[in-house]
């Protein structure tokens, strides 16, 4: 069982790390070339395409992170490596839920004058390199909270 949600926990991670890597290099940047109102009028439309991606990928890395902190109670080291995870983890998802969604349901909703999309679309970028970054600490401590469960252990 600690094998398998370990297993869960660092290809959700990786996966979601990836996932969002690539939003950030590729369409953080076709947006910001975009005229803003085309940006905003076809937002939702690369929205929801997007959505389920970071949701399945998010999740189950999430859900195995949680799992092996349990599973490793007994393992302080191996413990606070996957709590560290956990932590990145959590503060990528604030992130998201008080910045990034409430943007993205303005931009689809056309909410901001144009002067006001693009400097809401720039601080989206901005703040989305921050979880990126956030992820990629999650994903190496999880793969180091991975390899400690299991030192001495076969």
């Amino acid at each position: 069982m600690k094998r398998t949600f370990g297993f869960i926990a660092v290809i959700g991670s990786i996966a979601y790390f990836g996932n969002i890597l690539n939003i950030g290099l590729t369409y953080a940047v076709a947006w910001q070339r975009m005229d803003t109102m085309a940006f905003m009028q076809g937002f939702e439309t690369t929205f929801l395409l997007l959505l389920p991606t970071v949701g399945f990928t998010l999740l189950p890395g999430f859900i195995g992170i949680i799992a092996s902190i349990y599973l490793n109670k007994g393992n302080k080291k191996a413990s606070s490596y996957w709590k560290i995870a956990l932590y990145a983890s959590l503060i990528s998802i604030a992130l998201t839920l008080a910045y990034h969604l409430p943007t993205n349901l303005a931009f689809i909703q056309q909410s901001y004058t144009i002067e006001e999309a693009s400097h809401r679309l720039n601080l989206w970028v901005l703040l989305h390199w921050v979880r990126i970054v956030l992820a990629l600490i999650a994903s190496v401590y999880v793969i180091i909270g991975f390899q400690k469960s299991f030192n001495g252990v076969e």
